[in-house]
């Protein structure tokens, strides 16, 4: 299990691929190690079949769970990171067990429950993906995950219309039970009725910044990992490969590039973090030291919601307090820019 420290017990879902299928993914954990508030008991890899298989059968290229991140990740980090991978097609209805599904698909589901069980306080579940694993985990142990859960940060849906939003698609029964479940579900949409690239609306998520911004003058062996994600690097040798990738052309490519991003505000929000401009420029620090600073206007409102078969949830905001809570920004273009910035120095802070 992981070594055991004070702070906010947190399990990671994610749809992580080698080579990235949304290298978005890799920031995110990156994002969370970083945050030294966590204590990352596991990451649960929540990939979907067509993404592991090359066309015509699948979705482009061949790909693998992300098991090679985390185990790079693991080794830069010095501490162990458990892993595991789940089911890879989706649910057959909202409370399926996925108990038909092979022994190595059931590694997720159990260590989910193991991680729960195991644990002396309610955890943090952050899903970024199909929420396949974790709605399976809960049709069989409700009791333990209800008790266990201290919320689910729910990077998915759309706060209006009736497109299907990516994650959503990938497991519709997946996302219908899991907003059934009853479970306190922190909502971080990743569309909006106008798109999932929608930068301006107060509800949503979205953002997007440069990698030249992102990655400015964050540490080598970093630079080495993204630039072995990112590029789909498939040498054998993943820990030389920490000293030997990260620089030269690989690495201005890389750096070339720009990043679609949407659950940075959830991993930040948890941690008890705000996004304050500091003499040093926008960053993410403790909420208890801001003082007089400078924030950036986000919160999570309480909501009444309800989701149909379609995996389409009607909500509204309310004046009494629920589990159920709906984040909300500072709709500005500078989103962002302060951001990036943001996180660019959280990332430089990582490994220091």
């Amino acid at each position: 299990m992981s070594t055991p420290k004070a702070g906010i017990p947190l399990l990671h879902t994610t749809d992580l691929y080698h080579p990235a299928q949304d290298p978005d993914d890799h920031l995110d954990l990156l994002t969370i190690v970083a945050l030294h508030e966590f204590d990352l008991k596991g990451v649960v890899l929540d990939v979907t079949q067509k993404f592991l298989d090359p066309v015509p059968s699948g979705s482009g290229i061949s790909r693998d769970p992300g098991f090679v991140p985390v185990a790079q990740l693991a080794y830069l980090l010095g501490r162990p990171i458990p892993v595991a991978m789940g089911p890879t097609s989706p649910l057959k209805s909202p409370d399926d067990l996925a108990t038909d599904r092979s022994k190595r698909e059931q590694a997720g589901i159990a260590m989910v429950i193991d991680i729960l069980e195991e644990s002396d306080q309610p955890l943090v579940v952050s899903c970024v993906g199909s929420a396949r694993v974790l709605a399976a985990a809960f049709n069989r142990e409700p009791e333990l995950v209800r008790s266990k859960v201290k919320a689910v940060l729910l990077n998915a849906g759309s706060t209006g219309g009736t497109k299907r939003e990516w994650n959503v698609g990938l497991d519709p029964h997946a996302y219908v039970g899991l907003w059934k479940s009853g479970l306190p579900i922190h909502w971080y949409p990743c569309e909006t009725e106008r798109g999932a690239s929608d930068a301006h609306h107060e509800r949503g998520t979205f953002w997007k910044a440069s990698h030249a911004d992102l990655f400015k003058g964050i540490p080598q062996p970093l630079c080495a990992w993204i630039a072995h994600g990112f590029s789909g690097n498939m040498r054998g040798d993943i820990i030389r490969a920490l000293s030997e990738e990260g620089r030269g052309p690989e690495w201005e490519t890389v750096l070339s590039g720009q990043r679609n991003l949407w659950a940075t505000a959830s991993l930040v929000m948890a941690a008890g973090r705000v996004l304050a401009r500091t003499p040093d420029g926008w960053r993410f620090i403790p909420q208890s030291d801001s003082g007089n600073l400078e924030t950036w206007p986000w919160r999570m409102d309480p909501i009444e919601a309800a989701v149909n078969a379609e995996g389409q949830v009607q909500w509204r905001v309310t004046e009494r307090e629920t589990d159920t809570k709906l984040f909300w920004r500072k709709s500005d273009a500078g989103f962002g820019i302060a951001m990036a910035e943001a996180l660019n120095a959280l990332l430089r802070s990582l490994l220091a």
